[in-house]
């Protein structure tokens, strides 16, 4: 990460005026990150939109696509020994841009396979939001 600093100096001090890693808050390296090792994915919006003579909801869907990074946990990630994830879940990292998309109960769709997104971790730093991390669970 790279951090820009201008400075004043004095006779025995040199005083930070500003600090900043923007390009970083920005998303723009980010961005990039998901543009240069991500993959093609097909995101399906799911809301319900009435119920069935036996109760059950009734769906409806938009499919759109984008580009996610993905990562499958492993016994040896330090998140898995530490409990936040478990061996072999996997997680779809999107850009920012997509946030609206990336909600749970929502689909994803890649090699042949429907992931339900269970959980939205937003990846957050100076206050802004620059990747959003979808946690999924096979799904039929």
């Amino acid at each position: 990460m790279a951090t820009y600093t201008k400075t004043i100096a004095s006779s025995s001090y040199v005083w930070p005026v500003s600090s900043f890693s923007s390009a970083i808050c920005e998303g723009r390296i980010t961005d990039q990150i998901v543009d240069d090792f991500g993959v093609n994915v097909k995101i399906r919006a799911v809301t319900t939109t009435s119920y069935n003579d036996y109760g059950d909801p009734t769906e409806s869907y938009t499919d759109t696509y984008s580009k996610a990074y993905i990562h499958r946990w492993t016994a040896t990630d330090d998140e898995v020994k530490e409990g936040i994830f478990k061996n072999g879940q996997i997680m779809f990292v999107f850009k920012n841009s997509d946030e609206a998309k990336i909600k749970p109960g929502n689909k994803i769709f890649y090699k042949n396979n429907w992931y339900r997104i269970t959980q939205i971790l937003p990846q957050v730093m100076a206050e802004v939001t620059y990747l959003i991390d979808a946690i999924v669970e096979i799904s039929s």
